[in-house]
């Protein structure tokens, strides 16, 4: 099932940076259900999971993407302790040697509201995008999601609406605008309200495959 389309906005967010020549890195920091790797068609027996736990190096888990200047680090094998590996000092360590090496490090966490992995990131982003989906996302979650948010003073908050449709009477010549769509330079996050299914299940081709293949 389709969900909100944060890892979708995530992976896109990533390459635009690069094709702008921009040395980006993706993070893929769901632990507890890892999926980009799917979509790259890249392997995710060491990721972040495994240089949290000591059993990789910072080199041995940064793969390339088909992209020119993108790096993909996968989540790793699934722990039985997210959390407190999110809130470790390894994480600090980990996060602040790749900043020594890249332009721009995009995060794509677990969906926000469901565990507190999303809340615990936050930290290490210049600019949190939050994601939402029209005629999906539901009014009163997100309205307590964003009272939640607010509480806790999180500064560079934006909202990004996913899969705006525009009807024939709506301004815009057919083009599709999301209020609150934020970017900054430095190391910025995706988080979706919504149930753990963000994106449809991956089929043989690969949803950046799909993406950037030739016509």
């Amino acid at each position: 099932m389709v969900s909100e389309g944060k890892t979708f906005t995530a992976i896109n967010l990533a390459s635009i940076f690069a094709l702008y020549g921009k040395k980006t890195l993706l993070m893929g920091y769901d632990l507890r259900k890892p999926k980009i790797y799917q979509d790259f068609g890249l392997s995710n027996t060491e990721g972040i999971s495994s240089f949290l736990i000591h059993r990789s190096d910072l080199q041995g888990i940064i793969q390339k993407s088909p992209l020119d200047n993108l790096d993909i680090v996968m989540a790793g094998p699934v722990p039985p302790n997210p959390a407190e590996l999110i809130a470790s000092d390894r994480n600090d360590e980990l996060i602040d040697g790749l900043k020594e090496i890249y332009d721009f490090i995009i995060i794509d966490t677990p969906p926000v509201g469901l565990v507190t992995d999303a809340f615990l990131l936050m930290k290490y982003a210049d600019v949190k995008v939050f994601v939402v989906r029209q005629n999906y996302t539901n009014k009163k979650v997100f309205g307590s999601i964003i009272a939640d948010i607010e509480s806790r003073n999180i500064p560079n908050m934006t909202i990004l609406v996913n899969d705006v449709k525009m009807d024939k009477n709506s301004y815009g010549y057919g083009y599709g605008y999301g209020y609150g769509y934020g970017y900054g330079y430095g190391y910025g996050s995706g988080y979706g309200y919504g149930y753990y299914t963000d994106d449809q299940e991956p089929d043989e081709e690969g949803l950046v495959d799909k993406m950037f293949r030739k016509s």
